[in-house]
């Protein structure tokens, strides 16, 4: 009988960061957010997304339950922002560093 290995959070957020750019036309960026414990199956991938667009409501993430049937193992936390406050995150990580969290490496669509 052959084992199908579990996905990785970092790859599981490059899935969803495919997924997401090719399903919303004005998604700018996506950043992972660290720190990803890949340790705990309950700690949530965390994401932050910049679209073109979106209330400004700074840092309110909204989480998702992990989907097994769909491929996505593990929960999400997604952080949607607009441009402008996506600049002042760059800027400024308090906002961020607050929730414990730091800017991690851009997913890109392809």
């Amino acid at each position: 009988m052959r084992s199908i290995a579990k996905k990785t959070k970092e790859e599981t957020a490059e899935t969803l960061a495919k997924i997401h750019y090719a399903n919303e036309p004005n998604l700018k960026h996506i950043h992972l957010l660290e720190p990803v414990n890949e340790e705990d199956p309950r700690d949530p991938i965390k994401l932050l997304e910049v679209v073109e667009g979106t209330l400004e409501r700074w840092i309110e993430p909204i989480a998702f339950p992990a989907d097994p049937a769909r491929g996505i193992e593990y929960p999400v936390l997604i952080v949607e922002v607009s441009p402008k406050e996506y600049l002042a995150i760059k800027n400024d990580t308090n906002g961020l560093e607050q929730h414990g969290w730091s800017l991690g490496k851009e997913l890109l669509a392809n």
